[in-house]
Order: structure tokens, then sequence, then C-alpha cells
């Protein structure tokens, strides 16, 4: 017969002494590390584990942030010249008027043509020049009038001396330069219309010589 295994109710002390008690383990803590995007290492904390706080970098010192320059392109800029505008009004001589009516050309053309000329390359200097009193051309149509830009700088030490007061016309202050040059071209583009038309007489029939000679 088998023995029978009593069914203990209650507590006994006897029995439990002869019991030998476990100590309760701890669990392994298990620490994992990563790097989150921003570059900031954190630590997690495996399970059963204390959280730890995460590890951030230490902060960067401030950098000094050097003045910004503008570096030179090396390109000198002209000083540009300041001007003032004038009104002037020139004609023909007197002397000239046969010869422009013989040329075939309209006299007021032949007059634009050499204040055009003269005005191409003259500059405005500034000492006072008196005008020539040279008896002009009567015809009213031949008078031609436009605007010139002369240095400022020049008629300033023309009205320094001759006009203080700004009361007389800046035509009259610089006509003694200018006028005079007029009258060289206009005897100049005379001369190339005779030559041209004795070239035209000269030449055998059938040919052509065609020169422009005066611009409108």
């Amino acid at each position: 017969m088998r023995k029978k295994i009593p069914t203990i109710t209650r507590p006994d002390p006897g029995y439990a002494a002869g019991l030998k008690i476990a100590e309760p383990v701890e669990p392994q803590r298990k620490v994992v590390t990563r790097t989150d995007p921003e570059g900031v290492g954190m630590t997690r904390a495996g399970e059963g584990s204390v959280l730890m706080t995460p590890e951030r970098p230490p902060a960067p010192l401030a950098e000094a942030v050097p003045d910004v320059v503008v570096p030179s392109t090396g390109v000198v800029h002209p000083q540009t010249t300041l001007t003032r505008k004038v009104d002037v009004r020139v004609t023909a001589l007197e002397r000239q008027a046969s010869a422009l009516v013989a040329c075939g050309i309209n006299p007021a053309h032949v007059v634009r043509a050499a204040l055009r000329r003269a005005t191409k390359t003259w500059q405005l200097k500034p000492e006072f020049v008196p005008p020539a009193h040279h008896r002009t051309a009567k015809p009213s149509s031949w008078r031609m009038r436009t605007t010139v830009a002369v240095d400022a700088k020049a008629l300033t030490a023309i009205m320094a001396t001759e006009d203080p007061l700004d009361v007389c016309s800046k035509w009259s202050l610089i006509r003694g330069q200018l006028e005079p040059l007029v009258w060289k071209e206009i005897d100049r583009i005379l001369a190339e219309l005779a030559d041209a038309a004795a070239q035209s007489e000269e030449s055998p029939p059938g040919s052509v010589t065609t020169e422009t000679l005066v611009e409108d």
C-alpha cells in the first residue's frame, strides 16, 4: 500500500523550517544607446531599468562674425564734364552771299552743314574772345538757330570777368569763338561744291560722279 500524503490545511512551522527560501533575484539592467536625427545622444533604458536623462553635447562658443568687405573692382570711372546749353544764331557773311546763291544748293542748308561741322570738335575755352564785326548776309531765312552744349566751367570763367551780374546773353559771350569757325566751314563747303561742279563738267558723257557734301 502507498503511503497517503497528509493534506496541509494550515501553516506548519515544523514543515516550513525545513524548506530553503530562495532570495529574490534583481533583474539585470540593459542599456541601449542610439543617436537621434538631430545628433543628440539619447540613452534608452531596458525593461525594468531606470530611465536616464538624455545626453546633449555642450553648446558651442559664440564665434565673432568678421565685417563684410566689398571687394574693389579696380575700375576707375572717368569724371563727367558738366555742360550748359546755349542758344546760338549764325548766318553767312555778306561776301559769301553770291557764291551761296550760285552753288545750286539751298544756302540755309549750307549754313546748317557748316554749323554742324564747326561744333563737331569745338570746345569752349575759358577766355573771352570779342565777336568779329563783319557784315552778314541779309536774308533771314539763311540764319540758323540751334542749341549747343558747352563746358560749364569754361562758361563760368568767362562770365566771372565779362558778365558777373548775369545779364548778358550767353551767345554774346561765346560767339567770338564759334562764329569764325562757322564762316570758315562755309568757305570750305563752297570750295568743295565748286570742285565737284568742275569735275562733273570734265567727266565724259554717260559717267556720273556723286558726292555728298552737305547734310540736311
